[in-house]
Parts: C-alpha cells; structure tokens; sequence
C-alpha cells in the first residue's frame, strides 16, 4: 500500500511541476524557437501524430484515385487551399508559410506520397493540432477532399502546364518586396 501511495504521490508532484514550470513563462512558445526542450516536445508530437493519424484514418482507398478529372478537381482546390503551404515543384511556398513551426511538407516528397489514401484523406479532413494545418471537413464535402487527395497523388508527374495554372495569380505575392520608391510608412 505505501509503494502505492508514493506513486500517486510521485505523479501528482509531477503534474504539479509541470503544471509550475508550464504556467511560469520560462519555457518559450515562439514559433522561431528550435531545439532544447522544444526538439524532444517535436519528436514526441511528431511520433504522436503519426500514431494518431494511423489509428484513426480509414482503411479505404481513394473512390477517384484512377479518375483524371478527378485530380483536375482537386488541383483547384489545392491552388485555392493548400499550394501557399505546401508548393509544387517550381513553385516556392509564400512567406507566411516560411515561418510555421514545424515546416509544412512538400507533398511531393517521398514520405507523403508512402502514406496511405486513408491517411491523406483524414489530415486533409481534420488537420493537425499544433502544426498549422487545419480541418478541411467543415468547409469541403468527402468527395471534395478525395479529390484533394487524388491531386497529391499526383503531384509528382505535373506538367508544365499544370504548374503555370497553379502559378497563376502568385505574381503579387512573388513581387510584394520589390522596391516601389516610396518610403515606408511611419506611425
């Protein structure tokens, strides 16, 4: 019983500790803050992740996925949702995206494309806590977001075509910096 009693006494000094050091304001929240403490709370969320996306993803593959027009679909919504994020080859995700923590993937990569159309499917539906990606579900129907899917698919094999479609209407944010001439705004 007293080995018991100290291992309820164990956790909840524990819970309280990091209860006291979480609510002091020692530990950084800054998205620019890399390493330390912060590079085992990655590692740990990332693997968490994975898990959770594993466990609760369907099991089905994607209804569109030898569908064509399917993934011209999905190429809509991706330039409308997700290319500011995640880019395309030849085409460089905006500035905002640069600084979330953690980086959001190119989905063209070799790790992305592994994952199951399940997986896909239910990232892109619910999003992922802590990582800027979020929930498409209540905006988007499920054969809205298969489609979504579909085009990451197909990411890997876009035309040049396909690419100066998704480019299209990036200029300003490609040129906002360049020099106008007039001198910044003073409050």
């Amino acid at each position: 019983m007293k080995f018991f009693t100290g291992m309820i006494i164990g956790i909840l000094a524990l819970l309280v500790a990091a209860y006291l050091v979480g609510t002091s304001g020692i530990i950084s929240v800054a998205a620019t803050g890399h390493g330390g403490l912060w590079g085992l709370a990655d590692g740990f969320l990332s693997k968490a992740s994975d898990a959770s996306v594993e466990r609760h993803a369907p099991r089905t593959k994607n209804p569109y996925g030898q569908d064509p027009s399917a993934a011209a679909a999905g190429m809509a919504h991706y330039r409308e949702n997700c290319i500011d994020c995640h880019g395309a080859r030849n085409i460089d995700t905006t500035e905002f995206a640069k600084g979330l923590t953690p980086g959001p993937p190119m989905l063209d990569m070799k790790d992305v494309q592994e994952m199951t159309d399940g997986q896909l499917f239910w990232i892109v539906s619910h999003g992922l806590r802590l990582t800027g990606m979020p929930a498409f579900s209540p905006t988007h129907t499920d054969d809205e977001i298969w489609k979504i899917v579909a085009f990451v698919r197909h990411l890997p094999k876009l035309s040049d075509a396909e690419i100066a479609e998704l480019k299209q209407g990036r200029e300003e944010e490609d040129h906002h910096h360049e020099p106008t001439g007039e001198a910044p705004a003073t409050n």
